[in-house]
């Protein structure tokens, strides 16, 4: 970096003053003057260059910190459930999964007003009025609660329980492009990711996470939801 600034300067100082013929003191000025000023830049920059590398570092480690908050507990959870003879016991952990997980889907998706839910499906529903809903207050993220049940009567119930049939996912990059019919009731969310929660023919329902404005949630972001998703499925089969 310290020859590439000499060349700058040497460059600069060319320029400005080969070829003119002008006073000594107006030379030396003219000299003085583009060194520094050729030195500040590429020292300013070489600060910005160390910063956002910084910045990145410490982004990673607070991600990586993020995740062993969250994981650490949620593996010792898995092998308990898994280990545990006791149904109630089985039922608390799984239901401490569901709250763990979700929080990090809406911690680590997203911007910091993320919020995600998980949709289940409302047992021993007859044929054509199936439901899915968030029991149990299963949201996390911004104040402001998500829609609590989808029927199976009205279209945007019917594409759910779909995705859930189906064991697929969809990302909405904005709402508004959908039809009237499956557009949200409110404007708390303009985009959204929707993961089902399904291990081979078992469906335990649905993850689900949202944000206020287009372009919070992008392509790849799919892909951290569904890892979510089959861990929490992992868990509850």
């Amino acid at each position: 970096m310290a020859s590439l600034a000499g060349l700058a300067v040497l460059a600069y100082v060319a320029q400005m003053v080969i070829g003119l013929d002008m006073a000594g003191w107006l030379f030396w000025t003219i000299t003085i003057t583009g060194a520094v000023a050729t030195l500040l830049t590429v020292t300013l920059a070489n600060q910005r260059v160390v910063t956002a590398h910084q910045a990145a570092e410490a982004a990673t480690r607070n991600q990586r910190k993020a995740f062993e908050d969250v994981l650490v507990p949620l593996a010792l959870n898995l092998v308990q459930i898994a280990s545990t003879t006791s149904s109630a016991e089985r039922r608390a952990l799984k239901q401490q999964t569901k709250l763990a997980i979700v929080a990090l889907t809406a911690n680590l998706i997203g911007p910091s007003d993320a919020r995600a839910c998980f949709l289940e499906e409302t047992p021993d529903s007859t044929p054509g009025a199936r439901e899915v809903r968030c029991l149990n207050n299963l949201w996390s993220g911004r104040g402001v609660a998500p829609v609590t049940t989808f029927r199976e009567s009205d279209q945007r119930g019917t594409e759910l329980l779909k995705l859930l049939d189906d064991g697929s996912s969809r990302f909405v990059p904005d709402v508004t492009h959908l039809p009237p019919a499956l557009q949200p009731d409110s404007d708390h969310y303009r985009t959204y990711i929707t993961c089902a929660v399904k291990v081979g023919n078992r469906s335990f329902g649905l993850l689900s996470v949202d944000c206020p404005r287009p372009g919070d949630l992008k392509q790849e972001d799919v892909t951290m939801v569904e890892v979510f998703a089959r861990m929490l499925g992992v868990a509850l089969a």
